[in-house]
């Protein structure tokens, strides 16, 4: 019997003009981007056909990062994957190392790679296959998502596995049923759309043939404007665009245009109700933030700030201000909400070895193997009152770090700090010691608790942001020849000390608190940020000392608890 192809009609692609790949250009490398977050009402029967569709994407989600993960572990079993690992990281210590034959080792490191490469395809470890095998199931089983959706989907498995592959993952993550995936679209134009009606004035996202209206505050000027802006494009879009091109040609900056990227539709678990929320991705820079008077939110300053950021709190040394307080603290409640918190987790604990008896050793340690647990009715309910206190500490968190950082662009517009690896400090010690006053084992424990509460990491990421976006700027200066912490610039030389002493003393009895005394030190870095220019500390200093002085008596007399600090209240 014989058999024959039939051939697939293709359409043919059109080259794209000048006009479009400059312009692809001006988006890809001189356009920033910012998100827009806008709730929208949903419907009760809306709600359930998204539960539905957000349940399948799930089991599409899991299915193919298993089916990822199980070619994945039978690749890395062989000696063939072994082997060509092995040689690429000798190649690559060869190649830092390298001063004459860069060339060669770099064309041999090419070769590994595509030897990698080519081993990946062959145990279908790539996003061609994730991307076909979801394709896969929403044809067979699953079709209420849209094929646009089951992409990204299929692309969160394959970032799952790349970060295995290429970075530090080890193990996948597996949604659970409770877990609320995101409806996200790859084009402005497909699977989630922004619509605005000009007859009722009224804005609404599209997606799966259901409409949400979106819920717009009369008082967010940001929102409203940042939609008037998007509006605008969408009405003018292509003289908005040749205006960009003919300036990108002529050297000129590129004006924000306010296109839309693509937009997201988020599920959050707010006070046990599920809400639905429409993540606009928007090229341009954000608008300035206004009050109820149109006025501005935060005016930009300009001048030099030293920051010595720590696992809980900030020292701020400016020319006019110095500031030590706790990182991410809105409030009093900042404290009673860690520690509701704790006491809950430690009440699940008591109920869970309660009813669960059996799959606990006599030394208190979980068994091992395949368990069956059992949950009491007040344990679920106190697991959603965690739930629930644990995203209101991470928004203020983020709203805490936001306003420090608006407070410190208001007062400078260049901050100095120390590079800081916040990943390698959460990390348990490696080596276990006993302590020579006791005798007892120390503990491996480093800093983990204090990043989770106080996010020096996110602190630092959103500075580099938010000066960035302001042409202010963050320079790192170099931990190990800058060493602020143990410099003296009385007696210009280095003098290490413990991390127990909060104060460090000058030769002449005067006692300044470390952390205040190392921004003083990041204020007057030198240019190549390599160490302290100690004219200026000289210059600087008196003037410091006045407002060092102030600093720690306001805090003594609020009777503010500064972590870390060595500030005693009485």
């Amino acid at each position: 019997m014989n058999t024959t192809k039939e051939n697939k009609k293709t359409r043919k692609k059109n080259p794209p003009s000048e006009f479009t790949k400059t312009l692809n250009v001006i988006r890809k490398s001189h356009t920033p981007l910012h998100t827009v977050e806008v709730e929208l009402k949903v419907s009760p029967f809306q709600h359930y056909r998204m539960k539905r569709i957000g349940e399948h994407l799930r089991v599409i989600r899991n299915t193919v990062l298993g089916e990822l993960y199980k070619n994945y572990l039978q690749m890395i079993r062989t000696k063939k994957y072994k082997a060509l690992l092995k040689q690429y990281r000798s190649v690559s210590d060869e190649m830092l190392k390298a001063t004459d034959d860069g060339e060669i080792i770099e064309k041999e490191l090419n070769r590994l790679k595509e030897q990698l490469s080519e081993l990946r395809d062959s145990y279908h470890v790539t996003f061609d296959f994730a991307r076909n095998y979801g394709a896969g199931l929403r044809e067979k089983k699953f079709h209420l998502p849209d094929a646009v959706t089951v992409w990204s989907v299929c692309e969160m498995a394959w970032n799952s596995i790349e970060n295995i592959l290429f970075s530090e993952g080890e193990k996948p993550y597996f949604y659970q049923k409770e877990d609320l995936i995101t409806f996200q679209g790859k084009q402005a134009e497909r699977c989630v759309i922004l619509k605005f009606e000009k007859k009722t004035g009224r804005w609404t996202a599209s997606h799966n043939g259901m409409n949400f209206p979106l819920i717009i505050k009369k008082n967010d000027l940001y929102v409203s404007e940042t939609l008037s802006h998007i509006q605008n494009y969408m009405e003018n879009g292509a003289e908005i665009d040749r205006i960009n091109v003919d300036r990108h040609l002529t050297g000129k900056p590129i004006l924000p245009t306010y296109r839309i990227r693509n937009n997201r539709i988020v599920r959050k678990e707010i006070r046990g109700k599920i809400r639905y929320f429409l993540q606009i991705v928007v090229e341009g820079t954000p608008l300035p933030k206004r009050n109820k008077n149109g006025s501005f939110r935060h005016t930009l300053g300009t001048g030099r700030i030293g920051g010595d950021i720590g696992t809980q709190s900030i020292g701020i040394v400016s020319k006019d201000q110095v500031l030590l307080k706790n990182l991410a603290e809105r409030s009093l409640k900042t404290f009673y909400t860690e520690r509701k918190i704790l006491n809950i987790q430690r009440y699940l604990d008591r109920s869970r070895r309660a009813m669960n008896p059996k799959n606990f050793n006599e030394n208190g340690t979980i068994k091992k193997g395949r368990k069956v647990w059992n949950f009491s009715t007040r344990y679920k309910k106190a697991q959603m009152a965690v739930r629930n206190l644990q995203r209101k500490a991470a928004e203020s968190r983020k709203y805490a770090h936001n306003e420090d950082i608006n407070r410190l662009r208001f007062i400078g517009d260049e901050l100095i700090i120390e590079k800081m690896d916040i990943k390698a400090l959460q990390k348990k010690a490696k080596t276990t010691e006993k302590s020579e006053k006791t005798g007892k084992w120390k503990r491996r424990k480093r800093f983990g608790k204090s990043i989770l509460k106080r996010s020096p990491g996110y602190f630092i990421q959103q500075a580099k942001y938010r000066f960035g976006l302001t042409d202010g700027k963050v320079r790192e200066v170099n931990t190990w020849t800058f060493k602020a912490s143990q410099y003296d610039h009385v007696l210009d030389k280095g003098n290490k000390k413990q991390l127990s002493k909060r104060w460090h003393a000058l030769p002449d009895g005067t006692k300044i608190q470390r952390d205040l005394y190392s921004s003083f030190l990041l204020y007057c870095a030198d240019d190549e940020g390599q160490k302290s220019d100690r004219e200026v500390c000289l210059v600087e200093f008196e003037n410091f000392l006045v407002l060092h002085d102030e600093c720690i008596q306001q805090i003594k007399n609020n009777r503010k608890v500064v972590l870390n600090s060595g500030i005693k209240i009485s």
